[in-house]
């Protein structure tokens, strides 16, 4: 059996894809666990997976013929029974918290019916982005035993397909690495979701008034972080969303540094020495605090302090969860704008702490229930812009994941939509 080994910066795996969030967690799930259908990463087409064709009745009753002779990794077959299960087993999750991201998923879904080679999702009001999801890891089809469909089956340490063993730990090499490593080939990808940006805490100080988080906003020189920027590959964020996600929209002229216009926003809001905490983890990018010490240092020539954080994985969940922090330092990838909900919605993750739902709510399940896509698009251009103007988001850069795999062992590895590594 060949033994291959995958590096990362942490270990710290969690094996079920219903609740997998970290990098690390959803690569090694993707390698057991199937999804319905797939996503073409050269131009997002959807594509069979576990299920070999799909349609919409109507925008409310989605059909999908599940592919025959597939089973789990105990032999068990896999049968539409057994994917309404799967199904049935994340919506009976909406008590965990956080919010796992599969639940969001499955919004508006009524019922799911299983037929002699199909399964039906019903709705009550139409999920624009379920198709989609239906292509990611956090909904992938896994057995009442915990087992997929893939080749790869899971072990104490990692996967194995019967012929090769694939051990995930802790390192700075490997003959896989997220990250890269000279000499070595490399997958990579500009990711798609939400730009790598500072979440503020909306319920908390200061932050509790646009007008100061709209000046933070305008009081960071974008085009001046670029050179940090280079070392990894990123690029000046110029929206909430990246340029790859579908819905994007070129918010450049709200992101203009424009220190006049910052200092009159603070004036009328009447704040005086203010001072920040950005909470994060540096772990998985190489320039998180250079780049944080840089917007520090911008906004210290305006009087404004701010100090970094960078803590364990631990302590981020725990200030998380209660709400500990000023600003909250991190990116999100997926291809469907509808992870703006998911993250900031008030009911959802609401990671800006809002107290209560608002017009920008209203957007964000409108643009769910939309069924034309051009209308729907013009609502996430909205949805992106009162973000910005109501200083929800301060967007820094766009992300870029890079696995690099050594050649004399491993070929034609590629990232997913989620940045995912997928190995032939």
């Amino acid at each position: 059996m060949g033994d291959f080994t995958f590096g990362w910066p942490t270990h710290q795996l969690t094996t079920d894809p219903r609740l997998a969030y970290n990098s690390i967690s959803k690569t090694y799930c993707r390698l057991s666990f199937e999804s319905l259908v797939d996503i073409a990463p050269d131009g997002g087409q959807l594509l069979p997976w576990l299920a070999g064709s799909w349609h919409y009745r109507d925008p409310l009753t989605l059909d999908l013929t599940i592919r025959p002779g597939r089973c789990f990794s105990d032999g068990a077959p896999l049968t539409p029974e057994a994917v309404a299960q799967s199904f049935s087993d994340i919506a009976a999750m909406k008590q965990v918290s956080p919010l796992p991201a599969a639940v969001t998923m499955l919004t508006g879904l009524g019922h799911i019916e299983a037929g002699i080679d199909t399964v039906t999702f019903h709705f009550v009001h139409h999920n624009a982005a379920f198709l989609r999801s239906l292509a990611g890891v956090n909904l992938a089809i896994r057995s009442p035993a915990g087992l997929g469909t893939g080749r790869w089956v899971q072990t104490e340490q990692g996967v194995t397909d019967g012929e090769r063993r694939l051990t995930f730990r802790e390192a700075d090499t490997g003959d896989l690495y997220a990250g890269s490593i000279d000499g070595y080939h490399m997958a990579e990808i500009h990711n798609p979701g939400i730009s790598y940006g500072l979440c503020p805490n909306a319920s908390r100080g200061p932050l509790t008034d646009p007008r100061v988080r709209r000046a933070l906003s305008l009081l960071i020189d974008r085009a001046a972080l670029q050179p940090i920027l280079d070392a990894a590959g990123y690029t000046v964020a110029s929206s909430v969303l990246t340029p790859t996600t579908e819905g994007y929209r070129d918010c450049s002229a709200e992101l203009t540094y424009d220190p006049a216009a910052a200092h009159r926003l603070l004036a009328a809001s009447g704040a005086q020495r203010l001072s920040f905490e950005v909470l994060f983890n540096s772990t998985f990018s190489p320039v998180d605090a250079s780049l944080l010490a840089a917007v520090a240092a911008q906004w210290q020539q305006h009087g404004i302090e701010l100090s970094l954080a960078d803590v364990d994985f631990p302590e981020l969940r725990r200030r998380q969860q209660s709400g500990a922090y000023d600003f909250r330092f991190f990116y999100f990838t997926g291809s469907d704008p509808d992870l703006l909900r998911y993250q900031l919605a008030v009911d959802q993750r609401n990671m800006n702490r809002r107290t209560r739902a608002d017009d920008l709510d209203a957007l964000l399940y409108t643009q769910l229930s939309c069924t034309d896509p051009d209308a729907r698009r013009a609502i996430v251009h909205d949805i992106q812009r009162r973000i910005l103007t109501g200083g929800l988001w301060l967007p820094l850069c766009n992300i870029r994941t890079v696995t690099s795999y050594r050649p004399d062992r491993l070929s034609g590895v590629y990232l997913d939509t989620e940045a995912l590594a997928r190995i032939p």
